[in-house]
C-alpha cells in the first residue's frame, strides 16, 4: 500500500537559496534513484517564502525507511540541520487511500 510523508519546516532567511539548491538536488536524487520513491514534491508556502513544505510518496513503508538510509538523506540532514529555524513539523504519516488523477 503506497505510503504518504507530508511535512514543513523553515528556513533561516539567510540560508533560503542555499537550502533550495541543496532540496531541488535532494528531490532529484530520491525520486530518479530511488525506485520505491513515486514522488518527492516540494513547495514553499505562499505567504512564507521561509517554509517548505514536502510531499512524499513511496511504494510501501519500507521503501520510506531506505529513504532516510541513503547517502543523499543523510547528506541532506547533514548539510541543512542549521539552517532549520524552528521545529520541524510532520503532518501525517500514513497510507494513502485515493489519489484521483487527470
Amino acid at each position: 500500500m503506497p505510503y504518504t510523508v507530508a511535512a514543513a519546516l523553515r528556513i533561516k532567511k539567510k540560508h533560503v537559496a542555499e537550502f533550495t539548491r541543496l532540496v531541488k538536488r535532494h528531490a532529484a536524487n530520491s525520486i530518479t534513484r530511488e525506485p520505491g520513491c513515486v514522488a518527492f514534491e516540494v513547495s514553499v508556502d505562499k505567504d512564507d517564502p521561509r517554509r517548505f513544505i514536502f510531499y512524499e510518496i513511496y511504494i510501501s513503508e519500507a521503501d520510506f525507511e531506505a529513504h532516510t538510509q541513503t547517502p543523499w538523506f543523510k547528506r541532506q540532514m547533514e548539510r541543512t540541520a542549521h539552517m532549520v529555524d524552528g521545529e520541524f513539523e510532520m503532518f501525517a504519516l500514513g497510507h494513502r487511500i485515493a489519489a484521483p488523477n487527470k
